[in-house]
């Protein structure tokens, strides 16, 4: 988990290990684990993420269209199980045509956190190594965002989930935490983290 006030590049962060953008003094690279092999971040090792905004993007179609958007080839028991991950199956299944049913441009007739699950779960589908979550499970309550994060969790053993986020409650499935301040990350312990919150 990565935290920190609003403005102190958690964002920014992301964008670096996606390599939009490029770091104005040292380097980041990215170390395969079955190669060895290191390459600087950039666009090519872009395909080692998927990335969840905030903000979701949804587009108009359906709703397996929208999921199917990072891997066409993706089953519908594929989807339903990445839907059943994101606690999005049960909304899904009572909409009038299921996976059929069709979506307004930017997720019109989603609520929003309809869409972040829907996004979570297009990104689970994509199958990458590393999943970055940006503050993408902001409109959830805490009971729905716990179970989220606990599926997800669960289902990417052996690869890398990095979520940010203001949540304290989001902690307790970090193995690592890292605060951002002063343009360093400093690594904490998940109550030291939380106190920090609260300061």
């Amino acid at each position: 988990a990565l935290i920190g006030p609003s403005g102190e590049g958690k964002t920014t962060m992301l964008r670096l290990l996606l390599g939009i953008v490029q770091p104005q003094a040292g380097s980041i690279t990215v170390t395969g684990m079955a190669t060895g092999e290191t390459m600087a971040a950039s666009a090519s090792t872009r395909r080692l993420f998927a990335y969840v905004p905030q903000s979701s993007a949804m587009f108009a179609g359906t709703v397996g269209e929208n999921l199917r958007l990072l891997n066409p080839e993706a089953t519908e028991e594929q989807l339903w199980h990445a839907l059943e991950l994101t606690c999005a199956g049960d909304f899904v299944r009572r909409m009038p045509q299921g996976l059929d049913s069709p979506l307004g441009e930017g997720g019109g007739g989603l609520s929003q956190g309809q869409a972040q699950r829907l996004s979570i779960a297009r990104a689970i589908l994509a199958d990458a190594p590393i999943l970055l979550l940006d503050e993408a499970t902001s409109a959830l309550d805490t009971r729905t965002e716990g179970q989220l994060l606990q599926n997800v969790v669960g289902a990417f053993r052996g690869k890398t989930v990095l979520v940010t986020t203001h949540r304290p409650g989001v902690l307790d499935i970090a193995h690592r935490v890292y605060a951002l301040r002063g343009g360093q990350a400093i690594r904490q312990t998940p109550g030291q983290a939380k106190q920090s919150m609260h300061a």
